[in-house]
């Protein structure tokens, strides 16, 4: 596993915000022969991005310059990426893959399944982020040492943990190049594992804050005298209402 490299050549990343333009800057910070395309709702956030040399093609949908490509992200939030299997499959290559950085899982492993798409399909959940989202906020090294969850349609094999499929040892290998340290899960493992140290913590944190905000005095004394420990324990429920729901 330590001698994996990126063998895929042209990537397509759907949707450009924090996590996939992170991901597109750190690879080409480390690849800069590998051409990206993308596509996402604000055009010029698109725009930006082919300015500043991290994007080489402009999508303006799911079309035909899909065939191209080796590899796609999906990169919006997680109601949404199942939606695009079907849009994509039409112009899937022989040989490209698909994955995701949701973060959850079984909902679209199950999606691929039902449409018969596990033989190209690997699921994957960078744990890394920040209160701050979008493209802008993005950089080159947000996943550096983080945790990238990989999650093949087939499982783990707990007899055998070093044994992956291709597909599988592809998404290791983004991980390793963009500096994060991959972690393969059974996919209804990761769901069990996020919702107790990232789920749950979230909805403590937006719980506390609505309290404050619902509790306070007149004068607003709570916020007044919340110093650090209670920042610290609500900067999450900062980020974005819409990725959370």
């Amino acid at each position: 596993m330590e001698k994996m490299t990126m063998t895929d050549s042209t990537i397509a990343f759907i949707g450009l915000g924090l996590i996939g333009g992170s991901i597109a800057r750190a690879i080409r910070k480390t690849r800069p022969d590998i051409r990206i395309m993308a596509y996402m709702r604000s055009r010029s956030r698109l725009e930006q991005a082919r300015q500043e040399g991290i994007v080489d093609v402009i999508l303006d949908g799911i079309d035909e310059n899909l065939r191209e490509c080796d590899l796609i992200f999906l990169c919006t939030p997680v109601e949404y990426n199942s939606g695009y299997l079907s849009a994509i499959r039409p112009y899937l290559k022989q040989g490209a893959l698909i994955t995701d950085v949701g973060s959850t899982k079984c909902g679209i492993h199950e999606e691929i399944r039902r449409q018969g798409l596990e033989y190209c399909f690997v699921g994957g959940h960078p744990m890394a982020g920040s209160e701050k989202t979008g493209y802008e906020n993005s950089t080159d090294h947000l996943l550096e040492n983080a945790y990238y969850i990989v999650t093949p349609p087939e499982g783990k094999d707990r007899s055998q943990p070093q044994a992956l499929s291709p597909n599988a040892e592809r998404i290791v290998a983004v991980a390793k190049t963009i500096g994060a340290i991959p972690l393969v899960l059974d996919y209804r493992e990761h769901d069990k594992v996020v919702a107790a140290i990232s789920h749950l913590p979230h909805l403590v944190t937006s719980s506390l804050v609505n309290l404050i905000k619902d509790h306070d005095t007149a004068d607003g004394t709570m916020k007044q005298v919340a110093a650090g420990g209670f920042k610290d324990i609500t900067r999450i429920a900062s980020s974005s209402p819409e990725m959370w729901e």
